[in-house]
């Protein structure tokens, strides 16, 4: 699925840290489902700020990506 990914989840995958769910457009939310559905990221339990976080899975693509994480 990593080839799959769009440039839209690749930026959101970047984010994740400063996602704001209330704040998202369909087209955030759809990309968020997938990369859940794909697992790239998780949701993150009692965790200031996003409610999601990445997984290793999506630490990795993001990594041989050579793009960093902004965790905020």
């Amino acid at each position: 699925m990593a080839d799959d990914l769009t440039d839209s989840e690749i930026a959101l995958l970047c984010d994740i840290g400063e996602f704001e769910l209330a704040r998202a457009g369909e087209a955030e939310k759809r990309d968020l489902q997938r990369l859940v559905s794909g697992g790239y990221v998780e949701p993150a339990h009692g965790r200031p700020g996003s409610a999601f976080q990445p997984t290793a899975k999506g630490a990795a693509l993001l990594g041989e990506r050579g793009a960093g994480l902004n965790e905020a």
